[in-house]
């Protein structure tokens, strides 16, 4: 738990009941415990809208292939026009 033994942990509970008083330990405990609730909270929802934002990223950088349609056949080509002029040799 956060790195600290049971013997820091007795130790700081005492301190903080002299410190605070028997009167409002109670109290403070229940503040500083509705804090760390809501810090949790707040950093679950920040962590989990980075994870979102990086699959998207990812998503834009790796982007699914379109599946692919045949290519149309290219259209008739139309045939040279005639100049009127020309004459063909008989």
């Amino acid at each position: 738990m956060l790195g600290f033994s049971f013997g820091e942990i007795l130790f700081l509970g005492a301190l903080a009941l002299i410190v605070i008083g028997p009167k409002q330990l109670p109290e403070v405990a229940r503040n500083v415990g509705r804090m760390l609730n809501e810090l949790k909270r707040v950093t679950e929802g920040f962590t989990s809208d980075l994870k979102r934002q990086a699959q998207v990223d990812f998503d834009l950088k790796n982007p699914m292939k379109p599946p692919t349609m045949p290519k149309a056949p290219p259209p008739p080509q139309a045939a040279p026009e005639k100049k009127e002029d020309e004459v063909k040799p008989s």
